[in-house]
């Protein structure tokens, strides 16, 4: 009896033992958010195997809006809110993805036309509260992009002064996310870069060299 007893308490012991080893590592979820590496833009750089290749904007098809009352969302493959106001000025865009974000209408005007390729006006925004079809207008090798595989975050200062992040993992990004900058004399301006969401980038620029730096 007492080598039985003793049997059934060293086995409960190692059970409890079992659970509490289990519970203190991680989900599986988690587990992969430990993996992913954080890197600044020049530490990427320096040690990726990705190059730079020439790209620019595809025509491709959004909507556009002006509201009439103060619209709040959130933006999922940026993990931003925004606010529209009726202003005269602000444009709400829905993207490729359903994805939304506010645009000035002087930006717009300038980045979009309508789909028979004739200019946008103010008064085609009229009608708050109104989706309009709109296209981009292209931009062919106007900028270069390189690709970050989704287990690598970077940070990115701006030029303009705001610090953006390829592949935050509250967000989704397909295969990875892209870095893009303006053109330079001899290859990529490093000064001016920014980051699209790698389920938009192929989308909207052009892939076709991605392969061919």
């Amino acid at each position: 009896m007492e080598n039985k007893f003793c049997c059934r308490a060293l086995l409960v012991m190692n059970m409890l033992a079992a659970i509490v080893v289990f519970s203190t590592f991680p989900s599986c979820s988690a587990c992969e958010n430990l993996e992913q590496r954080s890197l600044s833009l020049s530490e990427y750089l320096e040690q990726t195997d990705e190059s730079w290749f020439l790209t620019g904007k595809k025509e491709y098809a959004i909507q556009g809006t002006m509201v009439s009352t103060e619209l709040h969302f959130h933006n999922e493959l940026e993990n931003v809110d925004y606010v529209a106001v009726d202003d005269g000025e602000t444009v709400v865009l829905k993207g490729t993805r359903g994805e939304m974000w506010t645009s000035p209408l002087s930006q717009v005007m300038t980045r979009y036309a309508k789909p028979d390729g004739s200019e946008l006006r103010k008064e085609d925004f009229a009608n708050r509260d109104v989706w309009i079809d709109i296209v981009a207008i292209p931009t062919r090798n106007s900028y270069y992009a390189m690709h970050v595989p989704n287990d690598i975050t970077v940070t990115v200062e701006t030029a303009w002064g705001d610090v953006l992040y390829a592949n935050l993992s509250n967000a989704p990004h397909g295969e990875g996310d892209y870095l893009v900058c303006t053109v330079q004399e001899g290859g990529p301006n490093l000064s001016d870069v920014w980051v699209l969401n790698g389920l938009l980038f192929p989308d909207c620029y052009d892939i076709s060299q991605m392969n061919n730096p």
